[in-house]
């Protein structure tokens, strides 16, 4: 066997095993499983996945981040604009506050297909939202079955290779692992309505370096991206011509990356009591930028969207740089 097959076949098992952590849940809070089983009643979508800071920090008394993938988006409770506005843009996303082992939780759950989600981790996604959250550590707490747990795995598999490989072509000539995840957190925050602090991708990592310099070895291999390793030094050999090709495409991205952010915004807001509100802190929060929210708009929040579009438009929310 030849030394690529070997490596090859190392980097397989080692994401593999990064992956599977996904679905170990010993150290997940009995109360947010009991969450889950509430949210989800007597329905049976393909299955929930759980991310975030939440999750990170093991804080759930913060905001909790679940993504509840269904078959068909009729298969959740949702009214048809609803459902034809997240078939357009999705995921649609939901609030929920449930009493679980004697404490309230509280939770935004986003919802989509696994056909959804299987087009948004892949490499030619123009929405880097979702295969940047899965390739850093999620819980799969709850599936179906073992046929829907493969198909959201190979999803988490596609997350992190497409992960990778912008890690590559984004990231320095040469560098350490951290560098190269650091570069493309920084990148991808860069591509949405946030303004976390330079520290942001750092604290993502603290705790799991082990983790990421594994991933983005497996990663590479696997993608056939020829490097070196030098000590802990990552040396990537990418043709600059192919390296600039997709940095020009990324400089896309980013450019659709906030307007695509500012609307599944404000479709997400109006899909709970209280979004309008919702709405405003989350801008003023990730932009600077404070909307005024009028009775009117509280009570017909679909006929206002297009106004306050045009207001964040004018005050350079579509712009503003991270």
């Amino acid at each position: 066997m030849s030394e690529s097959n070997i490596k090859y076949r190392q980097a397989a098992r080692t994401l593999a095993s990064l992956v599977g952590e996904a679905c170990q849940l010993d150290d997940v809070p009995k109360a947010v499983l009991q969450f889950i089983d509430q949210v989800l009643e007597n329905r049976r979508p393909v299955g929930v996945i759980f991310y975030g800071s939440t999750l990170r920090t093991k804080d759930i008394t913060g905001l909790l981040d679940f993504y509840i993938i269904v078959d068909q988006l009729s298969d959740w409770p949702q009214s048809l604009p609803a459902r034809m506005a997240n078939a357009l843009l999705p995921p649609n996303v939901h609030y929920y506050e449930k009493l679980c082992c004697g404490q309230v939780l509280h939770a935004k759950v986003a919802v989509l297909t696994l056909a959804q989600l299987e087009k948004a981790t892949c490499f030619l996604s123009y929405d880097t939202t979702m295969w940047a959250r899965f390739c850093q550590p999620v819980k799969l707490v709850w599936t179906r079955g073992k046929y829907e747990e493969k198909a959201i795995i190979r999803c988490l598999f596609r997350a992190m290779g497409t992960a990778g490989q912008w890690a590559a072509m984004l990231g320095p000539a040469e560098g350490k692992s951290k560098d190269y995840w650091q570069n493309l957190f920084a990148n991808t925050y860069g591509a949405e309505l946030r303004v976390e602090g330079k520290n942001r991708p750092s604290t993502i990592m603290e705790g799991r370096e082990n983790y990421y310099t594994q991933l983005l070895n497996s990663v590479w291999n696997l993608s056939l991206i020829r490097f070196t390793e030098k000590g802990n030094i990552f040396v990537p050999e990418i043709d600059p011509k192919r390296r600039f090709e997709l940095r020009q495409k990324w400089r896309f991205r980013k450019k659709v990356g906030r307007p695509l952010n500012i609307i599944r915004l404000i479709k997400a807001a109006f899909t709970f009591e209280g979004g309008a509100d919702y709405l405003a802190w989350k801008i003023k929060r990730h932009s600077g930028i404070h909307v005024n929210i009028s009775p009117f708009a509280r009570r017909y929040p679909l006929l206002c969207a297009p106004w306050i579009l045009l207001k964040l438009y004018r005050q350079g929310a579509f712009k503003r740089s991270i």
